[in-house]
C-alpha cells in the first residue's frame, strides 16, 4: 500500500520550472554562449538568483557578502559550481513538509545532505578524479536523498517518525525504508530523477548508492555511499568510530581507504558542517 502510494505521488509530480529545464539542456555545453545564456535564465528567475545569492554570501563559501549578483557569482565561484548550487538547492526545495515533526526531519535530511556533498567533494579530491566525476559527486552528494525528503512531503508523519527513530535508535534510515516500508529512498530518487530526465549518470548514482553492491563498483558509487555514511554519522554528531559507519567492504576497497583516511575524511567533514549549516540555513530562507 505504501509503495502504491508513492509511486501514484511519482506519477503526479509537477513538471520542472522552465529555467531548470532550460539549465540542464545547457550544461553539456561550456562554451562562453551556453555561459552567458545560464547566466540570463538565472537572472529572470527571481527566487533562484536570490537563493542563489543568499547561499554564495554565506559563511560556506567565506566571502563576506560581497557578492551582488549572478555574474559576479559566476566570476567568484565559476560556472560549473554556480550551476550545480541553482540546479540542486532548486531540486530540494521541491518538495515542503508540513508539521513540526516532519520540519524537523526534513531540516535533519538537508544537513545530512549537505554533509555528503562536502565529504563527497573531500573525496573525489583525494581520488583525483575528472572535474566531471568531481562534479557528479558533488550534485550527487546534494541529492542523495531527495527521495527521503519525497517520501517525508507524501507521508509526513509516518516517515517523520521513521527519521527519528533511526537517528535516536542509532540505526540507518535506509534499513528501516526495506523494512518498514518495502522500498526506500534511493529507489524513490532515482525514480523521481529519471521522471524529470536528469542525466541518466547521476539517475543511476542516486539509485545505486546504498548497494547491493559488487567487487566491480563504480568509483563515484563507492564515493556517494561513503560520503553518505560520513555525513551521517557527522550530522548525527556523534565520534568517529569505523564500526559504527557499517561501511561496504567492496565500497571501501574500490577507494583503498584505510581506517586512518576515513578519519581524516571524517574530521575535515566535521570542519565543513558548520558552514554548510549557514549554508542550509540561506537555501531554506530563499526557499
Amino acid at each position: 500500500m505504501v509503495r502504491d502510494a508513492l509511486s501514484s505521488a511519482t506519477n503526479q509530480l509537477p513538471a520542472l520550472p522552465t529555467v531548470l529545464v532550460r539549465i540542464l539542456q545547457l550544461t553539456e555545453d561550456s562554451n562562453s554562449g551556453s555561459i552567458g545564456e545560464i547566466e540570463g535564465l538565472i537572472k529572470s528567475d527571481q527566487a533562484i538568483s536570490s537563493r542563489l545569492l543568499r547561499i554564495v554570501n554565506s559563511a560556506y563559501f567565506g566571502l563576506g557578502g560581497k557578492v551582488g549578483s549572478v555574474s559576479q557569482a559566476v566570476v567568484i565561484l565559476g560556472f560549473q559550481q554556480v550551476r550545480n548550487l541553482v540546479l540542486s538547492t532548486s531540486l530540494m526545495s521541491s518538495f515542503d513538509s508540513g508539521g513540526e515533526a516532519a520540519k524537523e526531519s526534513q531540516a535533519k535530511l538537508w544537513q545530512h545532505a549537505f554533509a555528503t556533498a562536502s565529504a563527497a567533494q573531500l573525496l573525489g579530491r583525494r581520488q583525483k578524479i575528472s572535474a566531471k566525476d568531481n562534479e557528479l559527486v558533488f550534485v550527487g552528494g546534494l541529492l542523495q536523498n531527495i527521495g527521503s525528503l519525497f517520501i517525508l512531503s507524501v507521508l509526513s508523519r509516518t516517515y517523520a517518525a521513521l527519521v527519528n527513530e533511526a537517528y535516536n535508535t542509532g540505526q540507518w534510515v535506509v534499513d528501516i525504508e526495506n523494512e518498514r516500508l518495502g522500498l526506500n529512498h534511493a529507489e524513490i530518487g532515482a525514480e523521481i530523477l529519471s521522471k524529470w530526465e536528469l542525466p541518466a549518470d547521476l539517475v543511476n548514482l542516486i539509485g545505486a548508492h546504498e548497494g547491493p553492491f559488487t567487487e566491480e563498483l563504480d568509483p563515484t558509487v563507492a564515493m556517494i555511499h561513503v560520503a553518505d555514511r560520513i555525513g551521517d554519522l557527522v550530522q548525527r554528531g556523534q565520534e568517529f568510530n569505523f564500526e559504527a559507519l557499517h561501511l561496504n567492504e567492496n565500497a571501501v576497497a574500490a577507494l583503498g581507504l584505510s581506517t586512518e583516511d576515513l578519519e581524516k575524511l571524517f574530521s575535515d567533514t566535521k570542519e565543513k558542517v558548520e558552514a554548510a549549516l549557514e549554508m542550509l540555513a540561506a537555501a531554506n530562507e530563499a526557499a
